[in-house]
């Protein structure tokens, strides 16, 4: 393994590289880093909360040799780094920090938090010391207040938060499925049929539930073995939610670039494939995903076991996308 010492280095000359070609070239990087931390992450953020959350950064705070403080409360959980080894590292280097170094924890951990259903404040407090503070909530008004509060003390350029970022895809569990339907319009009519409703009594085929806003399909497809390289799906009118009826699913995710927005779109049938490299994301029965256009590539009806289960059953709900 590379030592850290050597990493810190490679990763403070990578950011001064994609720094240099502007913006959008972090923000791939950091898109693509949250993709991959997701694989780690999402399970244990959905299935214990703000435990789970909790959890991987003890576990973090260990093998990263960080002086962390962390405080756990029923509806926060507050990160106080008090000397990141990693920054630490690259201002002690001959080059020096690359001046937005500290912009890459945000840049994944943000995005992260959001596809699992928490809103975060992260005030990188300085760039120039090893310090900083997360609040991550599950209500979204406790977390707009602290924002609120932050931004007037330090300015936009320390503090970030995902309040208002809609991730490519989201995954929690239905009976948590409300705090997230100020997301769209249509959510309350779309969550509560998940939650309401005798989904195994369903027969396969097209469920109606509020006219071409939001309706459903009950499926028994045939599981395939994940693989990463595989043909993946977008769309543009539509928000997917996948929901397991009997047994579990795992669903590839992809978070789309300017070079698949770009391939050909069928506007009639509202999708697009295209090959991509995806992350698995296992669902359980009584867990969702939605997938949000236009970045929400998905590649469904797959799985992680070695023989493939019988009798899978699912849903998917279509909700029309937009605000109108």
């Amino acid at each position: 393994m590379m030592p850290s010492d050597h990493f810190v280095m490679f990763y403070n000359e990578m950011f001064k590289f994609l720094a240099e070609q502007g913006p959008r070239a972090l923000d791939r990087y950091y898109a693509r880093v949250a993709a991959r931390q997701g694989n780690f992450t999402l399970d244990q953020y959905r299935r214990e909360g703000l435990k789970g959350v909790y959890d991987y950064y003890c576990r973090i705070r260990v093998e990263e040799n960080c002086d962390l403080d962390l405080e756990l409360k029923p509806d926060c959980l507050l990160l106080k780094m008090n000397k990141c080894p990693s920054l630490a590292k690259a201002l002690d280097s001959d080059g020096g920090a690359c001046p937005v170094y500290c912009d890459h924890c945000p840049g994944w951990c943000l995005r992260v938090l959001a596809s699992a259903g928490f809103w975060e404040v992260y005030d990188m407090v300085s760039r120039t010391k090893p310090v900083c503070d997360e609040w991550i909530y599950t209500d979204r008004e406790l977390c707009r207040r602290k924002y609120e509060e932050l931004l007037a003390k330090r300015g936009p350029d320390l503090i970030r938060t995902n309040l208002d970022v809609v991730p490519p895809f989201l995954t929690n569990r239905v009976a948590d499925s409300r705090r997230f339907e100020f997301l769209n319009p249509r959510f309350p009519k779309a969550f509560a049929f998940l939650r309401e409703t005798d989904l195994k009594a369903l027969p396969d085929g097209k469920v109606e539930i509020d006219g071409d806003n939001v309706f459903a399909y009950v499926s028994s497809p045939e599981l395939t073995p994940f693989d990463k390289d595989g043909e993946a799906e977008a769309h543009r009118k539509y928000i997917d939610i996948h929901a397991p009826i009997c047994g579990e699913e795992t669903i590839g995710t992809f978070t789309m670039t300017e070079r698949e927005l770009a391939l050909p779109f069928n506007e009639k049938d509202d999708y697009v494939l295209f090959a991509a490299k995806g992350e698995p994301l296992t669902l359980r029965v009584g867990e969702f995903a939605a997938f949000f256009p236009p970045y929400g590539g998905h590649r469904p009806g797959c799985t992680v076991a070695k023989v493939p289960p019988k009798g899978y059953r699912k849903v998917c709900v279509k909700v029309k996308a937009g605000n109108n």
